[in-house]
């Protein structure tokens, strides 16, 4: 052979045995990987079947409708009902304001709501009464509330609400609606509704303030002007009206909140309102 291609095939075998050691090591390498990612696969099928259960179980409860909420349970979040052990009597804490505002609250969380008083400046019996000052300044939103509240979870609904109101000044300007009312909301879903109120118009206005799909109004009073500088009592028939107004009564055991209040609705910018109201002597329960 001639020299240049003796030089050639044996530069040749050593190119050859360089290429098929890199093979060698490529396809050592690609069968490493693979092995890896199936442990990798199946380490991952095993994590995300123990992940996936709480990841679902965390996520139910955000999808869940007020529609599907058992009965009496609430899709209200501020709802914080007090156990009642009493099945007859009067179910309030403080029902008479004597110890000041214990037991009693407002709904600081909405926008619409301001705090009450309670003082010695008028009472019904004793010392002490819930004092609503209805004030509604210029710049104020066009709808206030004033009010007293309790939340309860009794082993009977209540059968009655009474007590007394005093008004002692009533100047509701430019407001289209200014009343007082109760407000009995029973956390007792239907269809889509996570509540049934009623709401008991005691003085101020003539017609429902609203149309509420979740509401049945009742009168006490049908009047624009309250009667004002004398106690009035109130009675209200809550399972009766309930079964009137809804056609049925909530269960025992459903729990609610009641509210005693002074509001108005409707205020034009830079108007003012005027209206102070008592609330005294107050019953939710069983006589």
């Amino acid at each position: 052979m001639r020299p240049g291609r003796a030089a050639s095939s044996g530069s040749s075998r050593p190119a050859r045995e360089g290429r098929n050691r890199a093979l060698d090591i490529v396809v050592s390498a690609m069968l490493a990987g693979a092995l890896a990612g199936w442990a990798g696969y199946r380490l991952g099928l095993s994590r995300g079947a123990s992940e996936a259960a709480p990841a679902a179980a965390s996520a139910a409860p955000r999808t869940k409708s007020p529609s599907r909420s058992a009965p009496g349970t609430a899709a209200d979040p501020h709802f914080r009902p007090r156990t009642v052990a009493a099945r007859t009597g009067n179910f309030l804490v403080n029902a008479g304001f004597e110890d000041g505002a214990t037991g009693w609250t407002w709904l600081d969380w909405s926008n619409d709501w301001a705090p009450f008083a309670v003082d010695e400046l008028r009472a019904a019996t004793g010392k002490r009464a819930a004092h609503l000052t209805v004030s509604g300044r210029p710049e104020d939103r066009p709808t206030r509330v004033f009010g007293v509240v309790q939340e309860l979870a009794p082993p009977v609904f209540p059968t009655r609400i009474s007590g007394k109101y005093f008004v002692e000044r009533w100047e509701p300007g430019a407001a289209r609606k200014a009343y007082v009312q109760v407000v009995v909301i029973a956390m007792w879903p239907l269809g889509d509704l996570p509540s049934r109120q009623l709401r008991y118009i005691l003085d101020g206005v003539t017609e429902p303030p609203y149309n509420m799909s979740n509401a049945r109004y009742a009168f006490v009073h049908r009047r624009t002007q309250p009667e004002i500088g004398r106690w009035i009592d109130f009675t209200l028939d809550v399972q009766g009206d309930y079964r009137r107004l809804w056609g049925d009564v909530p269960p025992d055991g459903t729990p609610f909140r009641v509210l005693f209040e002074a509001r108005y609705d409707d205020k034009p910018p830079g108007s003012e309102v005027h209206n102070v109201v008592y609330y005294d002597e107050l019953f939710v329960g069983v006589p």
